[in-house]
């Protein structure tokens, strides 16, 4: 059997490992088994490390076994927590694995566990949580269908936004600092079109630079304090941010200079599920129109051309990690309320942008 389920957070596999009376060989990233205490936990569960982003064969071999041995696969085909509460984009990879197996595909629908735990909060909250399983495929079913088809049923059952269940649902979640760390996922304020410059603080949010701020209320709702109310959820504002951020990077890169600065980035090397090795702490990171580049005093400065990173994602909330010359280089800023979730955006804008402009040059030009 296939387990799937919507990612809304980071115990979204220890609530539907609850109440299911066999163990789940969930398919985890390999990052999680970079530490050896952490690696032994998963290796006794049966949980299954996969790249990030990137085909692993070894993967599927271990899936395929799980199902020989009659196992039950888990899955979060989004493949991370979502940012604002709505569902993400699911790996196409997933519904061909699903097509493949041919064995009963059940989905767990998470409900709550947005406000529980949001992806870009430190801590979880006080609240309701429920799952609705449905089994939703058969193997005779998957039989006789495409790809696309099994993919369009998938999207069907797990497709889910936060906000929308919670106009109905009207759940409050405890705590007094529910805004802390909102600023790792909301990047550009709606008042003033700043970048970097929000800041949170219990339950208010505040832009440094016009003074606009807001109050994240229990039921996860935004509340005007200073300035009128822009956005009332986080999906509206993220959605509104991503647009703008766009149009930022589009005025920087007609000037001179770095589109994106970040001062005090922690910078790893490793490669896969293998231990990380510290290179140093980079005064800044500087996000050019076609490179990343650091500056570290023990080794100078590292560039990395965007067209030969691979592998690109936010991993913990926190750390940017992507593949480059043959290695995984994983950044951390050295400010917990740093935010890396927008330089993930920065630099697969930039690469679609340039990928369009190789397309659109006629053939000999």
């Amino acid at each position: 059997m296939v387990m799937l389920g919507n990612h809304s957070a980071v115990i979204d596999p220890f609530l539907v490992g609850m109440f299911i009376n066999k163990p789940i060989h969930y398919v985890v990233s390999d990052s999680q088994f970079r530490s050896r205490l952490v690696a032994g936990f998963l290796g006794l569960v049966g949980s299954i490390p996969k790249t990030k982003a990137i085909s692993d064969l070894d993967t599927v071999k271990k899936i395929v076994e799980v199902k020989r041995m009659g196992e039950i696969i888990g899955i979060f085909p989004e493949g991370q927590s979502s940012w604002d509460g709505h569902t993400l984009p699911f790996v196409k990879s997933t519904e061909k694995l699903v097509r493949s197996l041919k064995v009963p595909v059940v989905v767990a629908q998470l409900r709550g566990a947005y406000f529980t735990w949001p992806r870009w909060a430190r801590k979880p909250r006080r609240g309701t949580v429920t799952i609705h399983f449905e089994r939703i495929l058969t193997p005779a079913q998957i039989r006789g269908m495409t790809v696309e088809e099994v993919g369009q049923a998938i999207e069907e059952a797990l497709t889910f936004d936060a906000y929308e269940y919670q106009k109905t649902a009207s759940i409050e979640y405890g705590g007094a600092r529910q805004a802390e760390y909102l600023e790792r996922a909301l990047h550009v304020c709606p008042s003033c079109r700043s970048v970097s410059s929000l800041r949170s603080q219990g339950r208010t949010l505040r832009c440094t630079s016009c003074g606009y701020e807001v109050i994240y209320n229990r039921r996860g709702y935004f509340e005007a304090k200073r300035g009128p109310l822009r956005f009332e959820t986080i999906r509206d504002w993220n959605l509104w941010q991503s647009d703008a951020f766009i149009r930022y990077l589009d005025a920087k890169s007609a000037e001179s200079g770095p589109l994106l600065v970040e001062p005090q980035v922690l910078v790893e090397v490793g490669y896969k599920s293998s231990p990380l090795e510290e290179l140093g702490i980079a005064r800044e990171m500087r996000l050019y129109r076609d490179t990343v580049q650091i500056v570290i005093d023990e080794k100078g400065e590292i560039t990395f051309p965007i067209d030969q990173i691979d592998g690109m994602n936010v991993q913990n909330n926190e750390h940017l990690e992507f593949y480059c010359f043959d290695n995984l280089y994983r950044f951390s800023t050295v400010d917990p309320r740093g935010n890396t979730f927008k330089w993930n955006n920065a630099i697969l804008h930039l690469r679609n942008r340039r990928s369009e402009t190789i397309v659109a040059v006629p053939p000999g030009t």
